[in-house]
């Protein structure tokens, strides 16, 4: 009995310890003011408007293909803004080897990666949904947009596939931070290079169904296709087998979580990290 209460109470431990590290970032956003973290929500607002408009003007000149309506186009940037940073992970693990604030990480009384896992959550998904995607949710039937899901039953499962996809995202994020590992002081170049496959190749700025139908299919079923592409295309009934595409996230989650793992444990021998 003491056995097992000494282990609930280390579990208890660590979701506290991961509760306060969530809320003690979400306070740190706004430590250099509320404008200090507009500016980022201004860039989104802009480049969500700019797709609106260009998905607008491809109806108007009848260029979208065959299947694919306004309104879905609409819903998928509309739910593809307000998620951004669940369907584009980039936590701390990269940023702190350059500015060497990977080493107080380890001292802290939880695992390196549960502590980037919870930065993230509580530095940009908590602020950002509350000061950004809800109220851009809220606002969206204002401009021509429906924000709900094509059915209550794809909403349930588009929720599953966001879950599925968030853990695909961070075990890639794992993945380039160990490749950032290697890079030695390479670490803006691998966040380089992220940035310039991540949004075309997840789906997440320009709908696959947009694309040449081979190029299209063979996007989804990458690695990277699972994150965005799945759970949106879920939302607005645009997904032809909804089961097929958790299937491909759950494989995609258990090759690359084993690989991640392996890897970034390896890489951490090769830690070389500068400053403070």
């Amino acid at each position: 009995m003491n056995q097992k209460n000494n282990i609930l109470s280390g579990y208890g431990s660590l979701l506290k310890a991961i509760r306060s590290t969530m809320f003690m970032c979400t306070k740190q956003i706004f430590d250099g003011g509320f404008l200090f973290v507009a500016g980022g929500y201004f860039v989104q607002a802009v480049q969500f408007v700019m797709l609106i408009f260009i998905w607008k003007s491809l109806e108007k000149g009848g260029a979208l293909t065959q299947g694919t309506s306004l309104h879905q186009l609409m819903t998928y940037t509309l739910m593809a803004t307000i998620f951004h940073q669940e369907l584009n992970i980039i936590s701390p693990a990269t940023s702190s080897l350059w500015e060497g604030s990977v080493i107080g990480r380890f001292l802290r009384p939880v695992p390196v990666e549960i502590s980037f896992f919870a930065e993230t959550i509580g530095r940009w998904w908590i602020p950002n949904f509350m000061f950004f995607g809800l109220p851009l949710w809220l606002l969206s039937p204002l401009l021509g947009i429906d924000p709900w899901p094509s059915s209550v039953s794809n909403g349930i499962l588009a929720f599953l596939s966001l879950i599925l996809a968030a853990s695909l995202g961070f075990a890639i994020d794992l993945l380039f931070a160990s490749l950032a590992i290697h890079l030695k002081n390479g670490c803006w170049a691998a966040l380089a290079v992220r940035e310039a496959i991540y949004a075309l190749l997840s789906g997440e700025m320009i709908p696959f169904s947009l694309f040449p139908k081979e190029i299209g299919t063979l996007f989804s079923l990458l690695p990277l296709g699972s994150i965005a592409h799945g759970p949106l295309t879920i939302y607005t009934g645009s997904a032809d087998n909804h089961l097929a595409i958790l299937g491909l996230q759950v494989f995609w989650n258990l090759i690359l979580w084993a690989s991640a793992i392996y890897i970034f444990r390896k890489s951490k021998e090769r830690m070389v990290s500068f400053g403070g």
